[in-house]
């Protein structure tokens, strides 16, 4: 097993050569799990990036970078992906990104902003005016800190809020004006928001503004709201359109999923899979295969994970090299199963024949291997060589896997 292990070090420096060692065991068990960052809206054009945020009351933060940027691959690679800064963005705004060089929409928005270094973060509001601006690349507490200016940019709003919150002050127009405010600050809010939802009549909920109010507070499983917006799901969609509302029950569903592990809670896990199957999006069973296969690795549930994983390569990702490399490679790390070590190198293989790649070749390589499949394993492993001379990477893993074949076969 030591000799596996080894030998799996070696394959991951190649495949991520600027990952270091620890990162690299960091990442053993977790390979094919998604990160915890930023969502970031990808297929819509500003326009319609900025008619979601008119619908859902919300402040857009849009990262402004060139392919070419240093600091922009560093803020993509270390600071988008954090977990802390996911969890502030993706509740308090509609995130996206546009390369301001090759986007259909990148020239035209900077021009629009005069943007003229890299990166440029910009918040706007619905309409496309600028709320805030920062240019520069930022570390993970930089970047929060830069979003509280954009959101509370006139300092002692909140603090004079609390004050009159604490001295008795109730009215539907505050409470809504002081949820929002904790809301853009990152500040916990469910305990108001109950009181605030309490004392909403039915004209009220039904009024535009406090309906997106309730929309943009309902951001977690646990929250207040959420039992009231899945209830109006028909009128929330007419509200905010049909793309926005199942964007925020998938984000929801997804946190959900991803502190549930963290939590050692079951039932946060299943409440994501209930709402998602409640909401009856036209890609939800796609998406809860999809989180299922996030969640059972975390649990080490590999039973579970085998069910969801073959269930998902056959309805959605039976030519998607990408998935079934990791898929089979999640399988060599942590299943002994001889059927299920049958069934993914059978992933690994199709994942050649889609995409003859050399890690896909190891992957396969690494597999027979395990299966004591010596001269399948030492074959593999001289496709994966030629395949790495092609692509101008050192065969490394390769080569030491063939040593442990020969040293292997020479036990026999």
């Amino acid at each position: 097993m030591l000799r596996l292990v080894v030998l799996f070090l070696e394959y991951i420096y190649t495949m991520k050569k600027l990952l270091t060692l620890f990162a690299i065991c960091t990442l053993v068990t977790v390979q094919n799990l998604s990160a915890d960052g930023i969502e970031f809206v990808h297929d819509k054009s500003f326009q319609e990036v900025l008619a979601m945020a008119k619908a859902q009351n919300k402040i857009i933060f849009m990262d402004c970078y060139t392919v070419w940027c240093g600091p922009c691959k560093r803020m993509a690679a270390n600071v988008f992906p954090d977990k802390e800064v996911g969890d502030y963005f993706n509740a308090n705004f509609i995130n996206t990104k546009f390369e301001m060089q090759k986007d259909a929409d990148g020239p035209d928005i900077s021009n629009k902003y005069s943007i003229r270094a890299y990166p440029t973060l910009l918040w706007l509001d619905g309409d496309g005016k600028l709320i805030y601006q920062h240019v520069g690349g930022l570390d993970p507490q930089g970047l929060i800190a830069e979003a509280k200016k954009a959101t509370d940019p006139t300092p002692g709003i909140l603090a004079g809020m609390k004050t009159d919150y604490a001295n008795g002050k109730r009215d539907v127009e505050f409470l809504s004006n002081f949820l929002n405010t904790l809301n853009a600050t990152g500040e916990k809010y469910d305990d108001i928001f109950k009181e605030y939802l309490g004392k909403l009549s039915e004209k009220e909920l039904a009024d535009s503004k406090h309906a997106k109010t309730v929309f943009a507070l309902t951001n977690d499983i646990k929250s207040p709201g959420l039992s009231y917006v899945m209830k109006n799901r028909d009128s929330y969609i007419k509200l905010v359109s049909e793309d926005a509302f199942d964007l925020k029950i998938n984000q929801i569903a997804s946190k959900a999923v991803s502190e549930a592990p963290r939590a050692e809670d079951k039932a946060m896990f299943e409440g994501a899979i209930d709402l998602l199957k409640s909401n009856k999006a036209a890609d939800h069973p796609e998406k809860i295969l999809k989180l299922s296969m996030e969640y059972y690795p975390r649990t080490n549930d590999w039973a579970s994970y085998d069910k969801s994983a073959t269930q998902y390569i056959k309805k959605y990702a039976a030519k998607d090299a990408v998935v079934l490399n990791d898929v089979a490679w999640n399988y060599f790390l942590n299943i002994n199963d001889d059927a299920q070590l049958q069934k993914a190198t059978k992933w690994a293989y199709e994942a050649v024949n889609t995409d003859n790649k050399y890690t896909y070749n190891l992957t396969y390589a690494y597999l027979h291997y395990k299966q004591n499949n010596y001269k399948e394993a030492e074959r593999a492993c001289d496709y994966a060589i030629i395949r790495a001379n092609e692509e101008n990477v050192q065969p490394s893993s390769a080569n030491a896997l063939k040593e442990a074949i020969k040293k292997s076969q020479t036990k026999q």
